[in-house]
């Protein structure tokens, strides 16, 4: 069984929905003990279904197993992929994320790119070799932004080499993500809209200002949620090294 992604199928109407949480595995995990590759698990489940979302937050994690996902969803004909970025989508993650044929982030969601990096151990020789080799996976993922993009080889090369963080919004100005979540379809009418400060002063004249601050200020659990968002934040830009 795969540790970083989770597969659900609606019967009624034939769409998949799959969650690619925390970390991409590493090379050795790509396999299970009986064998069988995960790969071809994740594919078989692909054709079962029309079209598919995925809802992306992960860090990031093993190149190779991040490119065989994007090729698998480029390759799904039989609907639409939509990604959804709902926190953050950095390194082989968000090389998954541009198989998406449309790609929408979360207003509070990131994504990060930068080029591929190892650990290689020997003799000048081989670090010379791993240095080829490191070159190479990064003339994939150039591939892969330049295409959802529409971007220059030098200007996606630049991002790379800066190791370059984007929020929603920076995502969708350059073409990683073509819209926002959340953003369109409010279903409040322009009337109700209008009417909502003078129901919040109308809320602080009958029972006082704790009672208007409590109607439009973020509750405390929301206050708690917005503090973990930043926290893990930090924790990913500090270890994505």
């Amino acid at each position: 069984m795969s540790t970083f992604w989770n597969f659900t199928r609606d019967d009624a109407t034939g769409n998949g929905t799959i969650q690619l949480d925390g970390e991409i595995v590493t090379e050795s995990d790509w396999w299970s003990s009986g064998g069988q590759v995960v790969a071809r698990n994740f594919r078989n489940k692909l054709a079962s279904c029309k079209d598919i979302t995925v809802y992306i937050n992960s860090p990031g994690g093993d190149v190779f197993a991040g490119a065989e996902l994007y090729t698998a969803l480029r390759e799904h004909t039989q609907g639409k992929v939509t990604v959804k970025v709902t926190g953050i989508a950095a390194s082989a993650a968000s090389l998954v994320a541009m198989a998406g044929d449309e790609v929408l982030m979360s207003p509070v969601s990131y994504m990060m790119i930068h080029n591929p990096w190892s650990m290689a151990t020997g003799n000048s020789a081989d670090h010379r070799k791993e240095a080829d080799v490191l070159d190479e996976i990064t003339e994939g993922l150039l591939a892969a932004y330049t295409l959802k993009t529409g971007r220059s080889r030098d200007e996606i090369a630049a991002m790379l080499d800066a190791e370059t963080y984007m929020s929603a919004q920076k995502c969708v100005d350059l073409g990683f993500a073509d819209g926002i979540l959340y953003q369109e379809g409010d279903e409040d009418d322009d009337d109700e809209k209008e009417q909502r400060p003078a129901s919040v002063m109308m809320q602080g004249k009958q029972h006082g200002r704790a009672a208007a601050l409590a109607r439009v200020q973020p509750s405390l659990a929301e206050l708690q949620r917005r503090a973990e968002i930043i926290r893990r934040t930090k924790i990913i830009g500090e270890t994505i090294h």
